[in-house]
């Protein structure tokens, strides 16, 4: 893929044109720039920036001035065909409203559609242009425009600053050769990780309330509530629906009150029949009155009285008479004893038959059920069968979450053993890689040395570090993020993984020292040449004069410079042809 020209739908706009190699933007700084002035509104960022738009990026916020809100930006660049090595030219033109669509001419991948939604034209550039495999999801075309076309300078792995390690390591493995299948993986062992670590503190915080981590708690009131449930099942299997359950209960109800006042009266019946038996004791029979006749005579003979005749006789009448009201008392209690007794008797029979009609409906009772009662019972059964299942999902996700550190250490001990291999498989790729930037370091510095490191971390991630000895000042860092941009364009190339395009703005040099910059943008124009690509650096005028001047004449940008320059002496003079807020 090659940058032939981009423009924009404004006419003022600066049409930039591109050729093979390095190319140089230069921004002049005139005299009538104040000392003070800054001339990043000239637009050497803005072209970064709206490349990258073009390209499937996110709309810079700056560009969301109602100055701009027409624009349409254009570029001709060149594209691989679906088939054959050849490439297309092809015209991308986007709005800056709306966001969402992109219109594509002359490429063979979009298959006759022109009017594209942006993720569709993300989609083939991942598709046609870097080759990244359908069954992954790192790295995406914007994290290796991130790279390659960079608008972030604090971390040379990283192409902004939220980009988590293990997706830097996918991306710089991917542009070094090796699978992002494999690569991959580290992203689910993070999420895994970040996952397992938030939920916990979830659960110690109290934030999800109805989730414990305590296992052998869930498991007793599981178990407690199976028990439970279980009760109540085998309760209703045992039991019909009687739905006269209510009659036969008042039947029921009735004949036990019958069978309590039958044995009321019984129980006064049988001290009735006590008190009769008493009475019959107590009564005097014949034989006893004689001998108390004899004992009244022995009694007057003993105090010396002769007991008159008449008094004999009248006592003998007296005991006749009293025996004939003993008799007839004992006749008539005998006769209401009898009475009580045959009472009894029939209570006893009576009673029996009231007991056995109530056992009958009792053990219908016992062996039914009322609807209604069955009807709570069912819904008893319900909400325990529903606690049961809730016991068993909070243990089951207590298990999950107690044994995520189990499965991280697992998977990593699987990645690690994986990356590993699939390092030794690509070894000759990657030293390619890592003599490359000890060769370009070498080139830059005589007094350091310069090391790609291609390492695994603990956690299963790629390690990419460019590393220059010495100290790490900002101008060393920018040489080692020129470095390895460089290596891996390079590298990408070869594996068919990226664009023949690389472009870096005039911020990534402003640290560097002027003869290290020569030597940089020497190494940019011979290795474009050599491999194929189009290196394209943004520059102030002044910056580059003295580049020049630094380098005792081991460089000329001259051959390398755009015809079009952009100036900030008037409005007019940057690449939007106006100023805009």
């Amino acid at each position: 893929m090659f940058l032939t020209r981009l423009t924009s739908s404004d006419a003022r706009f600066k049409t930039l044109s591109f050729h093979e190699g390095l190319n140089i933007l230069v921004a002049d700084r005139t005299d009538a720039s104040a000392q003070g002035d800054s001339r990043n509104s000239i637009g050497k960022t803005s072209f970064v920036k709206i490349l990258r738009y073009v390209l499937g990026g996110d709309l810079p916020p700056d560009f969301k001035a109602s100055e701009l809100s027409d624009h349409k930006f254009i570029a001709s660049i060149s594209l691989p065909a679906v088939s054959g090595d050849v490439d297309e030219t092809v015209t991308v033109t986007r709005s800056v409203s709306p966001t969402t669509r992109v219109d594509v001419t002359g490429w063979s991948a979009s298959e006759g559609a022109r009017d594209l939604h942006v993720d569709a034209w993300r989609s083939m550039l991942s598709r046609h242009v870097f080759r990244i495999p359908p069954n992954v999801n790192r790295p995406t075309a914007g994290q290796i425009w991130g790279q390659l076309i960079r608008t972030y300078f604090g971390n040379p792995i990283k192409g902004h600053q939220s980009e988590a390690d293990w997706e830097s390591g996918v991306k710089l493995g991917f542009m070094l050769g090796l699978a992002p299948e494999i690569l991959g993986k580290a992203g689910d062992l993070d999420r895994l990780t970040k996952q397992g670590k938030a939920i916990r503190k979830a659960v110690k915080d109290g934030a999800i309330a109805h989730l414990s981590l305590d296992e052998s708690a869930l498991r007793a009131q599981l178990a407690t509530a199976r028990r439970q449930r279980d009760r109540i099942q085998e309760s209703m299997r045992s039991f019909t629906v009687d739905e006269q359950y209510a009659s036969h209960q008042q039947e029921a109800d009735g004949l036990s009150g019958s069978i309590q006042r039958l044995n009321d009266e019984a129980l006064a019946l049988q001290r009735r029949s006590r008190e009769l038996d008493e009475a019959l004791r107590d009564e005097v029979v014949a034989s006893e009155s004689n001998e108390l006749t004899a004992k009244l005579a022995r009694v007057y003979a003993e105090i010396g009285l002769v007991l008159p005749d008449v008094v004999s006789r009248r006592y003998d009448e007296v005991v006749a008479f009293h025996e004939s009201v003993v008799r007839n008392r004992r006749s008539f209690l005998e006769q209401e004893l009898n009475a009580v007794t045959s009472r009894l008797d029939a209570i006893d029979v009576e009673r029996r038959a009231l007991d056995r009609a109530r056992s009958q409906v009792m053990q219908i009772l016992e062996e039914t059920v009322a609807l209604d009662t069955f009807m709570s019972m069912q819904r008893d059964l319900a909400k325990q069968e529903a606690n049961v299942a809730d016991l068993e999902r909070r243990l089951e996700d207590a298990n999950s979450i107690s044994t995520i550190n189990d499965t991280v250490k697992l998977r990593t001990a699987e990645l690690i053993a994986s990356v590993r291999t699939e390092m030794n498989e690509r070894d000759e790729k990657i030293d390619e890689s890592v003599l490359l930037f000890s060769e370009l370091g070498a080139e830059i510095y005589t007094d350091r040395e310069a090391s790609l490191l291609v390492s695994l971390t603990p956690k299963g991630i790629l390690s990419v570090e460019p590393k220059i000895s010495g100290d790490a000042s900002t101008g060393v860092r920018s040489v080692e993020t020129f470095m390895l941009d460089v290596v891996c364009e390079i590298a990408a190339i070869k594996a068919r993984r990226a664009p023949r395009l690389l472009v870096h703005d005039s911020h990534l040099f402003d640290a560097i020292d002027g003869r290290q910059v020569a030597s940089c943008l020497n190494i940019g124009a011979r290795l474009a040449e050599e491999h194929g690509f189009q290196y394209i650096v943004t520059v102030n005028s002044d910056f580059i004069a003295s580049v020049e001047a630094q380098s005792d004449g081991a460089f000329d940008a001259a051959p390398y410079t755009l015809d079009t320059r952009l100036t900030d002496e008037n409005d007019e003079g940057g690449l939007f042809g106006f100023r805009f807020d």
